[in-house]
């Protein structure tokens, strides 16, 4: 997540779901705020507009331009900061991926590794086996090999 806790959305870190839901639950928390402050803001500028004679076409032409230039801006800052959590978000889903295929390789090769070892075993309970049917002497610069 952009500007979170570093980890990431893979539940690492110890942060799990609860974390995430209490960031949404803020998240909404603070776009309510701001709805509401937009709101207030819109209809103190109506209010005034509507009782105040001396407002002229002049100043409610301004206001308005005013309010369309923050307006837009406020647009393309969330434009940017939801280009920005995309990215990252993109990020996180590829690490993720590569996460899994990293755990499937390992996990492979644990099992080889372990299949490899009961061979091993097998083969050296063989050799014993074959050297005591054949009671001869082995070399043993062959067996330590």
């Amino acid at each position: 997540m952009v500007g979170g806790r570093g980890g990431g959305g893979g539940g690492g870190g110890g942060w799990g779901g609860a974390g995430r839901k209490q960031e949404r639950q803020a998240l909404m928390v603070a776009f309510a705020v701001a709805l509401l402050m937009g709101t207030a803001v819109y209809f103190r500028i109506w209010a005034r507009q509507s009782t105040d004679p001396s407002f002229t076409v002049d100043d409610r032409e301004e206001l308005r331009r005013q309010f369309e230039r923050a307006n837009l801006e406020a647009m393309d800052e969330s434009a940017e900061w939801r280009m920005k959590y995309d990215t990252e978000f993109a990020k996180n889903k590829q690490l993720q991926d590569e996460l899994l295929k990293a755990k499937a390789s390992l996990s492979a090769l644990t099992k080889r590794l372990d299949i490899w070892k009961k061979d091993n075993e097998v083969l050296k309970r063989q050799i014993e086996i074959m050297k005591q049917k054949c009671n001869c002497t082995v070399p043993s610069n062959i067996t330590q090999e």
